[in-house]
């Protein structure tokens, strides 16, 4: 292992860093791109004892399909994602998340463990996951534990990881011939935002418009990602017309928990999720006509 003179480790192997990661006695934080740990540093946050750096683990870094899921490893970056055929064909929901994800030099080093391990209720790629129905899978020197993307996530920066483990896995479902998904995204301003308000759409669709069944997660509306269950009830109840989508859309301004803060009120947040659901809604309705 090296070690610089920033008290930073960089393991040559997963192995390697789950031992350094069971070691007590020391606080270790994981860094890959350190897109987020640059803020939080500067922040005067996330002052660990020792960093390990983990961004050279390759093994951690890959795309690939089995039998019933998609496999992707913690350290894939949003660029990584985004051209990604096999993600563009069965999880496009997550790819649109990923193009949203600030300038395409945070693309290029951001991972998508990164992203999901910050927690932040701002993070574009966790409605995407959330849809896709995502499992985690965490390990540590001792043993493996595979649990849903929902359980994962406390509350803002708060996670079950324990201290001696570490995301290995993302498992999503692939989406099937019928289903479309799409990322909406609302933030300050152009390319580096952070989101105001976003929210993933993922639809399973039948020929005469109407939509067997449908997931909706928002994101920056509540301490956590949340799906919009009473939103995704009223999806099957008929031909997503005008009318039924409209009805969709205002039911989203009650079921989205914002706070205000520096960047948005929570009544201009209610706002924007039940706006940006209902184009996200017609945007899709559009795509599947045009198939």
């Amino acid at each position: 292992m090296l070690v610089s003179e920033i008290d930073m480790i960089t393991p040559s192997s997963l192995s390697e860093c789950l031992m350094q990661l069971s070691e007590e006695g020391r606080i270790h934080r994981l860094i890959a791109g350190g897109t987020d740990a640059a803020v939080r540093m500067k922040e005067g946050k996330w002052r660990p004892e020792i960093w390990i750096n983990i961004k050279n683990l390759n093994e951690l870094r890959y795309i690939k399909e089995s039998e019933d899921c998609i496999q992707i490893g913690p350290l894939t970056t949003h660029t990584d994602i985004i051209h990604s055929p096999l993600l563009q064909r069965k999880a496009d929901v997550l790819v649109d998340a990923a193009k949203e994800i600030g300038a395409t030099q945070m693309q290029n080093m951001g991972t998508i463990g990164g992203n999901i391990g910050t927690a932040s209720p701002a993070g574009d790629t966790l409605p995407a996951l959330y849809v896709l129905g995502a499992m985690l899978e965490l390990s540590s020197m001792s043993k493996k534990r595979i649990l849903p993307i929902e359980e994962f996530i406390l509350g803002p920066g708060k996670t079950v990881l324990k201290e001696n483990e570490m995301i290995t896995k993302i498992l999503i479902k692939p989406q099937k011939p019928n289903e479309i998904g799409i990322f909406q995204k609302l933030g300050p301003r152009k390319a580096q935002s952070i989101s105001i308000v976003n929210v993933a759409i993922s639809l399973t669709m039948d020929q005469d418009l109407k939509c067997r069944e449908g997931k909706i997660a928002f994101g920056s509306v509540a301490p956590t990602i949340i799906r919009a269950r009473k939103c995704e009830s009223m999806l099957p109840l008929g031909t997503l017309n005008d009318e039924l989508i409209r009805n969709i859309a205002k039911i989203a301004w009650k079921e989205v928990m914002p706070i205000t803060d520096g960047r948005a009120t929570a009544t201009y947040r209610r706002d924007m999720a039940s706006a940006l659901l209902e184009r996200g809604l017609y945007r899709l309705i559009r795509r599947w006509n045009n198939q």
